[in-house]
């Protein structure tokens, strides 16, 4: 059995495939819950809903990794406390500690 026919159909794929399958499991994830092979929680972002969220300090339930650090960011630019972030976003308090000290470090 050749070697070739043991990885990811998808392009630009090296990973190795399951038995009985096409697709690596990181595409197949990708897959199941979004319906696209190539879709990314970090490359997609509504501007828009980030802006809302931000200006209405409400709760949202839905929101891409990249969608929830730029909320962040925006509710830190309005000084508001990491436990309000944190419930705005719907992640641990920590989780947005290290964002801040992250961007803190990366502005420096």
């Amino acid at each position: 059995m050749a070697n070739h026919a043991a990885t990811c159909r998808i392009d630009d794929c090296d990973k190795h495939r399951a038995h009985h399958s096409t697709v690596c499991q990181t595409h197949r994830q990708r897959i199941r819950k979004w319906g696209d092979p190539h879709f990314t929680q970090w490359g997609t972002a509504d501007m828009q809903d980030v802006e809302l969220i931000v200006r209405e300090r409400r709760p949202a339930e839905g929101l891409t990794r990249l969608e929830r650090v730029l909320v962040a960011r925006g509710l830190a630019e309005r000084e508001v406390p990491a436990r309000e972030v944190a419930r705005i976003v719907g992640v641990n308090q920590r989780t947005v500690e290290r964002w801040r000290a992250k961007d803190r470090k990366e502005a420096a």
